[in-house]
C-alpha cells in the first residue's frame, strides 16, 4: 500500500508545515507518512487527512502491485 499524502498535498498547494498544523500533527511524523515509513495509519488519522485535504481515503491510498502504484 502506498500512501500519497504528499501528491494530495501538492494539489492543494499546502506546504508540509502547514499540512502539519491543521493536522495538528508534528512535521516529522507527516515526513514519516510522505515517505513511507509508517507500517499503519489510524483510522482517526486517515479521517483528519481526508477531512482536511477535502479527500476520501481511497484518494490517499493505493495498492502497489510489481512496485508501481495502482488503484485497481
Amino acid at each position: 500500500m502506498i500512501i500519497r499524502l504528499k501528491e494530495m498535498r501538492a494539489v492543494k498547494e499546502l506546504s508540509q508545515g502547514k499540512l502539519a498544523v491543521l493536522c495538528d500533527m508534528s512535521v516529522t511524523n507527516l515526513q514519516r507518512y510522505e515517505q513511507g515509513r509508517m507500517k499503519s495509519i489510524p483510522f482517526d488519522t486517515l479521517e483528519t487527512f481526508c477531512r482536511v485535504l477535502d479527500c476520501e481515503p481511497g484518494d490517499l491510498i493505493v495498492r502497489a502491485k510489481n512496485g508501481e502504484a495502482t488503484t485497481e
